[in-house]
């Protein structure tokens, strides 16, 4: 059964020289690896997709080096981050297309973020759930799905994480 990991990047600075290139703050990196060494245990993802803001892509690349950190078996992973520029300032059809264009061989992907879209992408998938009040940095939405052929608004209801950055 495919996963699907809808993730908001974690804690940024307040400013940066714009919007695009806020960094992560201290906090956000804690975080962003919290939540990397909890998906690279629980789901391990073969795709792995990010906006382009650096926030967005330092918070996938935590989940990526998680998810590739040596371990005991033989194999070693080779997950890298796709960046995708229609998931900075996305709307939901944005993400609705880039969840559709995860290989159908795939058994786990993560996507991270931006709020609101992020939660709005959560409720349209899962009406009946709804959009998350409070969705905030670096929490994920993990949805067990059948197959990659279900239909948004026939999602079932998502498995909702929040990291601290403890």
């Amino acid at each position: 059964m495919p996963v699907l990991i809808l993730a908001r990047h974690a804690t940024a600075e307040d400013d940066g020289p714009t919007d695009y290139e806020r960094s992560l703050n201290a906090k956000g990196l804690a975080q962003a690896i919290e939540a990397g060494a909890e998906i690279a245990e629980r789901w391990s993802p073969d795709v792995a997709i990010a906006s382009a803001a650096r926030r967005t892509m330092q918070t996938g690349q935590a989940v990526v080096e998680a998810v590739n950190a040596p371990d005991d078996s033989p194999s070693a992973r080779g997950l890298e981050l796709r960046l995708d520029e229609s998931l900075y300032r996305a709307g939901v059809e944005d993400w609705i297309d880039v969840i559709r264009s995860i290989p159908a061989e795939a058994n786990c992907a993560y996507i991270v973020g931006h709020q609101p879209t992020v939660a709005e992408v959560i409720g349209h998938l899962c009406p009946d759930f709804g959009v998350p009040q409070s969705f905030r940095p670096s929490s994920l939405a993990v949805f067990t799905l059948e197959s990659w052929d279900v239909e948004p608004g026939q999602y079932p209801e998502p498995e909702l994480r929040y990291f601290h950055g403890v």
